[in-house]
């Protein structure tokens, strides 16, 4: 057998870690707000390298301090812009990144990180080490030999391309041998190099290939074709010989290292994973697991996640009822099987399995004949558990809910999912058995939880609002609201037939039958057939999205007709369509899923249907809101926050004007047209009040006088005006917006009044309008997310009043602002005045809570 190939990475840190931060989006943060897109950057490329090369012994490179190259040429690097604030930030935590991967970090006072991999490739070579370069520089490419391979980086972090010798001269024409003195010729504009005016890379590749060097080009300049560029080369050869010299690599540095310095073998598992915990570093965890799953042998090191907080839980066979007394203290519980029928708990029938443990470490586990018998056996035991309301029942104490727990944590992440927030907080179970890996992981989940929920100030939110808030979504999952499927489809039949006389009067104006549903077509007959003015174009023809429509609305009759028939189109494929196929055959009803970790604000969003989303305001819609409807004998309650997140606004600054209008009972967008138009309330008319509206909500949402002006179809200079109004009536508003951004910025995220936090890392971003956004998320946090925190502790404290009352009324919906309820006719007035008391006595507000309420046989007349 043949000696063992050596081999070694050499890193150019400086390199990797600015190529890392203008790969990816600056607002990219851990849940603190901290920013790390520099970090993961990094961590991308560094796992990369692994699951590509393996385990190597790695040596990364870092520039420290001013480079002797400026003594040589001030202007050296001159035109390179400072080290953006937000790699300012990150830049200390890479060495400590790159040891936590095993690495050794490198570097020489006064000298360049490409300096030093010169160096210690220069010294792995005389050991006969064959070393692999890692660099965004391509002035690395003059150390390529037999022995030396070099990797560069592209734009992204994914893109890189391996150069040997063959491939250099392929490139560039010139061997490595030659690549300083191609850069002495075209000079390095990354590098401030002039080189010699007028040539080129191509000019100078060809004058290299046929002369050899530099020195024998500026020989032979006679030779060389054209006088200017004759002239060009003898007025600055010295200047080519001074670039050349500085794009050489010093590769004899006083370096206390040797190669056979950089560790090898795989990095310490504990200290990995603690730091892509550190860092919130999901991605290349999961891609590094996965290599290391797959190409891990018998002999080979384990998994990083096998080394941390392994749990091998015993595990007993038993029954529901000695679940019920198995340990003591909260009981961790999961379920696993079939979906149960809807508006029944699960049949005897259904193969479903229980795990329950109370100590994270011995599991009892099996079959469940009756869910019911195992629900009444729990009584008030506290439980634990991920996404509590899935099991299929409402237990009567939820002790911790890890989702929830997570989503309050990290309001910004994309999923939720057990296996990832275990594997990020180092846990695993070593089990076959799926049901008894997920309960041992939500026990020792839960334990991770706790303290961080304490450390953020979470916990009131999380024990006083989101916890008591599972079981009342759960009960109104369950309890459903049902639907006049006879009157929905008596809708639909002429909103289809509508539709289809819009579709038909829309050919008539093109002149021809073309899909109005294909945006390519409806962009050839606007623009191209009809000459209207253009919009946006992309790669699939011209943009004909909601604002190019608005925009040419009055351009031709067709515009308005094409509107109207992708809202209809919508309505029918949306509503009209699907909500009938999601009407339980049990009851009759519609049973929609409430999620409570699905915004960023912390407000509900539902799912099959999305009940957020039926329109309010349009005819049609309003027509399938009067097909839920209440049972015989019975009415819908409807109570509605009045102007809420306008109320919470005046309470945090503390506007005097717009409180004293609330405080009055005025109405707020009379008031605001009237301080905004410059004349009295009693001559505001319905299309003031209409823009007053517009401009109130808009500010809420940080609405910019371009969004202003297009939502209001006005010059950009009469938003601004009214914007300036509307803050000269309404002075504190503006100040607080202020400070509420200069406290999100100084922070790293912005907060609600009860507690809620989200991280604004947009607000640290270099683009303006990525910090223009920040501003606005800032703000709209604050206010949506306190409105949102208000509607579930009103939600709350109304099924509070509802079971103290001992009243048949039952809830059903929250949508926005608003929850309907459904109760016996005999009740419905009491209901209404309970529910609205309950909803206003919520949360102490200056100026106070207003709620509107009504009833009535369906969803629309309730309003």
């Amino acid at each position: 057998m043949g000696e063992e190939k050596r081999e070694l990475v050499l890193i150019d840190g400086s390199s990797l870690a600015y190529r890392a931060f203008y790969a990816l989006p600056e607002t990219i943060a851990t849940s603190k707000g901290e920013p790390t897109n520099a970090i993961l950057g990094f961590a991308q490329m560094l796992t990369r390298l692994i699951t590509d090369y393996g385990f190597r012994p790695t040596i990364v490179a870092w520039d420290k301090g001013h480079s002797g190259r400026r003594e040589i040429y001030p202007e050296y690097k001159a035109g390179r812009i400072s080290r953006p604030d937000l790699l300012k930030e990150q830049w200390p935590h890479l060495e400590g990144l790159c040891s936590a991967f095993g690495h050794l970090n490198a570097a020489v006072e006064g000298c360049e990180a490409d300096d030093v991999i010169a160096t210690l490739a220069e010294r792995a070579k005389k050991e006969g080490i064959h070393v692999t370069i890692v660099t965004g520089d391509r002035d690395a490419l003059q150390l390529v030999d037999d022995l030396v391979t070099v990797v560069t980086t592209g734009r992204g972090v994914s893109d890189v391309k391996a150069y040997d010798a063959a491939t250099v001269l392929e490139r560039y024409g010139v061997g490595p041998e030659l690549v300083a003195d191609l850069i002495g010729l075209k000079g390095d504009s990354s590098d401030n190099l002039p080189g010699v005016p007028g040539v080129g890379e191509k000019t100078a590749s060809a004058l290299l290939a046929q002369y050899g060097s530099l020195e024998a080009v500026i020989d032979h300049v006679d030779e060389v074709k054209g006088p200017k560029r004759q002239e060009a080369i003898r007025e600055h050869a010295d200047v080519a010989r001074m670039c050349r010299d500085i794009a050489t690599a010093q590769r004899d540095l006083p370096l206390d290292l040797a190669p056979s310095d950089a560790p090898s073998g795989p990095p310490d598992a504990d200290l990995l994973r603690e730091t892509f915990r550190r860092w919130e570093l999901r991605e290349p965890l999961k891609r590094l697991e996965r290599y290391l799953g797959v190409e891990s042998g018998p002999d080979e090191p384990v998994a990083v996640s096998a080394t941390v907080a392994v749990v091998k839980p015993r595990v007993t066979e038993g029954t529901a009822l000695e679940a019920a007394t198995f340990g003591d203290g909260p009981l961790a519980i999961t379920v696993s099987g079939d979906e149960p029928p809807e508006g029944a708990l699960f049949a005897d029938d259904t193969g479903v399995r229980f795990a329950v443990t109370a100590d994270g470490k011995s599991v009892l586990t099996g079959p469940v004949g009756d869910v019911e018998e195992l629900v009444v056996a729990l009584g008030d035991r506290p439980i634990i558990s991920h996404d509590a309301k899935s099991l299929g029942w409402v237990p009567a104490q939820v002790d911790h809910d890890t989702m929830i727990a997570a989503h309050l944590l990290d309001p910004a992440r994309r999923g939720y999912a057990l296996d990832e927030l275990s594997a990020e907080a180092g846990i695993s179970a070593a089990s076959d058995d799926e049901l008894v890996a997920a309960v041992t992981c939500t026990y020792a989940l839960a334990a991770v939880q706790r303290p961080k929920l304490s450390e953020l100030e979470l916990t009131p939110l999380f024990r006083d609002v989101e916890i008591p808030a599972i079981s009342v979504l759960r009960e109104m999952e369950r309890v459903g609201v049902l639907l006049d499927i006879e009157a929905l489809e008596t809708i639909a039949k002429r909103i289809r037939k509508a539709a289809a006389d819009v579709e038909k009067q829309i050919h008539e104006l093109a002149g021809e039958e073309f899909s109005v549903g294909s945006p390519q077509q409806v962009g050839g007959i606007l623009f191209e057939k009809l000459g209207l003015t253009k919009g946006r174009k992309g790669k699939t023809g011209y943009s004909t999205d909601a604002r190019v429509l608005q925009s040419i609305r009055s351009e031709h009759p067709i515009v308005p007709l094409i509107e109207e028939w992708r809202e209809t189109t919508k309505l029918i494929s949306t509503y009209l369509d699907a909500l009938p196929k999601l009407v339980s055959p049990v009851d009759g009803r519609i049973h929609t899923t409430f999620n409570q970790a699905a915004t960023a604000t912390g407000r509900l969003s539902s799912t099959d249907p999305n009940l957020q989303n039926i329109p309010v305001r349009t005819s049609r819609g309003k027509e399938i809101r009067a097909c839920f409807v209440a049972p015989e004998d019975s009415v819908l309650v409807s109570c509605d926050y009045s102007q809420v997140e306008l109320r919470i606004l005046a309470h945090l600054a503390d506007d005097k004007a717009l409180k004293q209008i609330f405080r009055e009972g005025d109405d707020v967008h009379t008031a605001t047209a009237a301080e905004v138009f410059g004349i009295d309330k009693g001559s505001v008319d319905g299309a003031m009040r209409t823009k007053a509206k517009m401009i109130n909500y808009g500010i809420v949402y940080g609405l910019s006088a371009f969004g202003l002006a297009d939502r209001l179809d006005i010059p950009q200079s009469e938003a601004k005006e009214f914007i300036e109004r509307y803050f000269a009536g309404f002075p504190a508003l503006k100040d607080y917006m202020d400070s509420a951004v200069v406290v999100a910025e100084t922070k790293g995220y912005a907060e609600t009044l009860l507690g809620r936090r989200r991280p604004i890392p947009e607000l640290r971003a270099r683009n303006p309008q990525v910090r223009q956004l920040g501003a606005r998320l800032a703000v709209n946090t604050v206010v949506q997310g306190t409105a949102a925190d208000i509607m579930k502790l009103g939600m709350l404290r109304c099924a509070e009043a509802l079971d103290a009352g001992q009243l048949k009324a039952r809830l059903l919906l929250q949508v926005h602002d608003e929850l309907l309820l459904e109760a016996p006719k005999a009740e419905a007035e009491e209901v209404a005045q309970l529910a609205s008391a309950a909803m206003i006595a919520a949360y102490e507000l200056d100026p106070p809570l207003v709620v509107d309420s009504g009833f009535g046989p369906n969803w629309l007349d309730a309003k």
